[in-house]
């Protein structure tokens, strides 16, 4: 039986994160997790609130054992995946992040402001260049916000401009910004994040569970961020459509799936 696989991620990247999912080493090896991949119906389960999306969300879940994170440049603020990866860690799946920030880029590629206006133009303007500047604050990094496209693209528009799209930048890597704590007292495991002042706080989306349905996770620390303990990959520099299958079971090894 293929594994299952449940990919996370922000609805913004579909385009790059379905180029991921229907890759040939995926549809070949992989049964994936049921999630609404149209813009729409997940817009139309956001309107029932978020009971309504927590029931999606552990509806695709279920069967899996690997949860892959595919990480744009706007994925590690995003609440529903903040969600998705500490539900994840609570039900015992591998976890694994994926970079595809510039998957279906090509350097040197042209660009003009009417394909920006379509969600085809490189980052906004708040990220253009975030990996070739000394990395702010995390408080920094939490209040930044982004700029809509439209007011700096229609001066270009109007007068038609046409230039080289400058290579998309990764965003931090969401699993910075999640951690647990074990308290043996009492054989739990506390899921935190942290919050929009840079600190961390209890996570309260997802409840405390018990230790012993983590078995993989006492041989750690009591205390510890999720980027120490989960690998990153970049989709285009580590040939992901290669070895894909390979970070899977890495994911599903190291908890013991």
């Amino acid at each position: 039986m293929p594994r299952k696989v449940f990919f996370s991620f922000h609805y913004d990247d579909v385009t790059r994160v379905n180029v991921v999912r229907n890759s040939d080493q995926i549809t070949r090896r992989y049964a994936k997790a049921a999630r609404f991949h149209d813009k729409s119906l997940w817009e139309e389960v956001k309107k029932q609130g978020p009971l309504a999306i927590k029931r999606m969300i552990n509806g695709g879940l279920d069967g899996s054992s690997v949860t892959c994170v595919l990480i744009g440049s706007q994925t590690w603020q995003r609440r529903w995946v903040r969600y998705e990866i500490i539900k994840s860690l609570a039900r015992g799946n591998g976890i694994l992040g994926v970079r595809i920030h510039d998957v279906g880029f090509k350097s040197g590629q042209p660009t003009n402001a009417l394909a920006g206006l379509f969600g085809t133009s490189p980052p906004s303007n708040a990220l253009a260049g975030y990996g070739s500047r000394q990395e702010p604050t995390l408080g920094g990094l939490l209040g930044m916000a982004t700029e809509r496209p439209e007011n700096s693209l229609l001066g270009a528009l109007l007068a038609g401009d046409q230039s080289l799209a400058p290579t998309p930048q990764p965003g931090p890597n969401p699993l910075r910004f999640l951690g647990y704590t074990v308290d043996r007292r009492y054989g739990m495991v506390r899921f935190h994040e942290v919050g929009p002042n840079g600190q961390w706080r209890e996570y309260t989306e997802v409840q405390a569970v018990p230790l012993r349905s983590l078995p993989w996770l006492p041989r750690l620390k009591d205390a510890d961020n999720l980027e120490n303990l989960f690998h990153i990959y970049d989709w285009k520099l580590d040939y992901g459509s290669f070895y894909f299958p390979t970070w899977i079971e890495h994911a599903a090894a190291q908890v013991g799936r």
